[in-house]
Parts: structure tokens; sequence; C-alpha cells
């Protein structure tokens, strides 16, 4: 199947290993490749490193840009990080390469890519690790690439199958000086993984679950960027605890609260269950700025999507906005070895799905609001919905409102 045939938002939501962030009130998209699979094949095509996608949640709408400079090899499992009006781009599984220890700079004001030469001792090449800026310099943490060839700082384990390792490194760029850093850390870190989820809070970096062998982690970290102290396991104290898995999202949503979502488990389930995590029982005092128990509590299990469509996922991307409030889950995929998922569209009438090879990825954007909408979201949104019956009297409504309803109809429906 043609990727350039799908509608803009399954172009944008059929994608694992992709870079999300927030910039600016926006959501940021780049990167990752897609499958499609029937019993004797599968089809897999990386999607190009030469356009980002915008997303805007005030008008719900995609903005295609594209990018110049030194272009990125088309590659899954890269770590982005926004710092200032720059978006840094690490790691990664190369389309026609293994691992890569690059970092790419994309320039958000002029859309251009930068290959950079960092100074000092270089990272191990890996995928499928998290990132975060602090201070003016971006960090990652763990991963999985090549053993290491020469003394490191961090432990890894070897995978006997592949012969690649999961590793613990934590190390950080700074882009004043153009160097690699490796900080010194106290206290006891997270065993070595890779396809965690993570999120920065404050001054605190939370690091949840990932894969090491055949285990699936449910584990909870946490690293006070101001004093480099790991805290330790703190759900070791926990009354209750989210199973063990990978390639889930842990996202906060406000100062005081995260959203743990799907993801895959130890036992190869594609889970779709959603825990909140109330880190405010983590303080004990208010001088403590590294917790050291936790609580987890489960607020509710997602329900089945209107239109039918099954909401457990893996490998995806969850981006919190402050602005409107919207977690965005978006891309990934929600089968795993299983017979052939027929995807069911917004709406059956107008779609069609091709019979011979069927996407594994979700075709769904998941937004949990935060925040009530706005009225103006609520119209477009019911207005959209109810297409058949009122687009005909779209051409009397103020022309501004014309172009949006416009344009939102284009990008949902081919």
């Amino acid at each position: 199947m043609n990727s350039n045939l799908l509608p803009l938002h399954q172009k944008i939501n059929q994608r694992v290993g992709h870079v999300a962030v927030s910039y600016k009130g926006k959501l940021l998209v780049w990167g990752g490749y897609m499958e499609y699979s029937d019993p004797s094949e599968t089809a897999t095509h990386h999607h190009a490193t030469d356009e980002l996608f915008i997303y805007e949640t005030f008008s719900e709408l995609w903005e295609r840009k594209l990018l110049k400079g030194d272009i990125p090899p088309r590659s899954s499992g890269g770590c982005g990080v926004v710092l200032g009006d720059t978006l840094y781009l690490f790691g990664g599984v190369e389309e026609f390469g293994g691992n890569t220890n690059d970092l790419y700079a994309l320039n958000l004001l002029t859309m251009t890519w930068t290959l950079l030469k960092p100074k000092g001792i270089p990272p191990i090449p890996c995928e499928k690790l998290v990132g975060w800026e602090h201070g003016g310099k971006t960090y990652f943490f763990g991963g999985f690439g090549p053993v290491p060839d020469r003394h490191v700082f961090f432990q890894f384990v070897i995978d006997d199958e592949t012969g690649s390792a999961w590793n613990n490194q934590f190390f950080g760029y700074n882009p004043q000086t153009n160097n690699w850093e490796w900080p010194y850390v106290n206290g006891q870190p997270p065993s070595p993984r890779a396809a965690h989820a993570g999120d920065k809070c404050g001054p605190q970096v939370f690091i949840n679950g990932g894969r090491l062998k055949t285990v699936r982690k449910n584990d909870l970290y946490v690293l006070d960027m101001d004093t480099m102290t790991w805290s330790g396991n703190i759900n070791e104290s926990a009354e209750c605890v989210p199973p063990g898995r990978s390639w889930h999202s842990f996202t906060f949503v406000s100062q005081e609260r995260a959203v743990l979502y799907g993801g895959f488990s130890t036992y190869n389930n594609i889970l779709n269950d959603c825990w909140y995590v109330d880190i405010s029982s983590n303080k004990t005092n208010a001088d403590e700025r590294t917790p050291t128990s936790n609580k987890w509590k489960v607020k509710y299990s997602l329900p089945p999507h209107p239109q039918r469509f099954c909401l457990r996922r893996f490998w995806h991307k969850t981006v919190h906005l402050e602005d409107t409030g919207d977690l965005i889950c978006f891309g990934g995929f929600n089968r795993f070895n299983n017979p052939p998922l027929i995807v069911i569209h917004a709406d059956d009438e107008d779609h069609t799905q091709d019979q011979d090879l069927k996407p594994d990825h979700t075709n769904v954007m998941l937004t949990i609001h935060f925040k009530p909408l706005t009225l103006l979201r609520l119209s477009l949104n019911a207005t959209l919905k109810y297409h058949k019956k009122n687009q005909s009297l779209w051409e009397t409504l103020p022309h501004t409102l014309q172009a949006l309803l416009t344009k939102r109809f284009s990008q949902i429906y081919p």
C-alpha cells in the first residue's frame, strides 16, 4: 500500500519508533516506520525524514513542513528532545544500517537539520531510550545496542540471541560547548533496559518499566537532576503496582499526576490499561526532593473506542499539551503475531480497507482531555461528525469557519 494515498490522519498515526514532542503548545511528529502484513509477507515502509508534522490542538489541524540541511537517514527507535527552538535527535536504528550514535539538531525556526560532531567520549549507539532537557542541556538514559568495545562507566547485559546488549548509560550533551558529558550520579540507578518510559516533572525525572532479557519490568526510579541522585526503586513500598511492561508511555499531566498507558507485557500481551500515578504522596516533608515511597492508584481502564476500534497498543507515543490540557496518544502497534485485524475506519461507508495487506497499526489518535473543550472545538467536532447532514449549509458560515471545516474534513477523509 502506498502511504501517500492514505488520509493524513492515518499516515501520521500509522507509525512506530517515531519521535513525538511538544513545542510551543503544539505537537511535533517525525520519523519512524509503518508495517503491513498478511500471513505470507510483511511490507515495511520507513517514513520520510525530510518532513515534520505539526498538530495544533485548538483547531485540531495537522501541518506538514519540509525540512532541509543534513537530512538524517530514515530510522526508528531514536530519541528526540526539544531545547529552546531546537529539536535534538539521538540514536535509533537506520533503515539500511545498524544502531547509530549520531546526534542531529533541527532548528525549528528555519526547519534546517545539522549533523553535530560533539567532542568528548561518545555514547554507545543504541535505540529505544528516553531523553529530556535540564539546565540548558539534553540528557539520555538506557537503550539497546552493540556491546561496548571500550571501558565504560555503566552496566550492560548481553542478549544471547542477537549479541547486542541492554545498557543503563546516562549521558548528556552540552550545546554551549558542543561536548558529550557523563555526569557523576549518586544512589542506586535503574538496571540496564530498553523500551522503557519516562518523563520529567520539575527537577525530577521518572523512569518506568522497560525490557531486560525476557522480563518486562514494573519498577519506578526517580533521578533528581539538581543533586544527580537516583532514588532506587520507589515501587518497592507501593501497595498496588501495574504489571510489568515495555513499549508503553508514562506522561505527566500535572505537577502531581502522571498517566501510564498500554505497552507489551512479559507474557507477550498487548495492554490497553490506563493507570494514574499520584506522586504527591511521595513528599514526606517539604525538604525531601527525591521520593522514597510511591503509591499507584488505578483510576479507570480505557473503554472501547466509540468506533469500536481496539485501544490496546504498544510502541506508541503520548504527549501532554499544557495549553489545552490534552493528553494525546498516537501511533503504535495493535497486534503482534496475531491473526490479521481488519481496521474499522471512522466512517465505513466512505472508506474501504485493502484486503491484501492489513495494517498492524492503530489508526486512531486517542485524546484524553484534562481541561474542558472550548465551545469552538465542541462545535467543529459535532459539525464534522454529522457532515452528511449539514455540509450543504457550510457556505452560510463565516469564511474563516468554512476554511477551517474544509481543511479538517480533507485531512480526515480521502
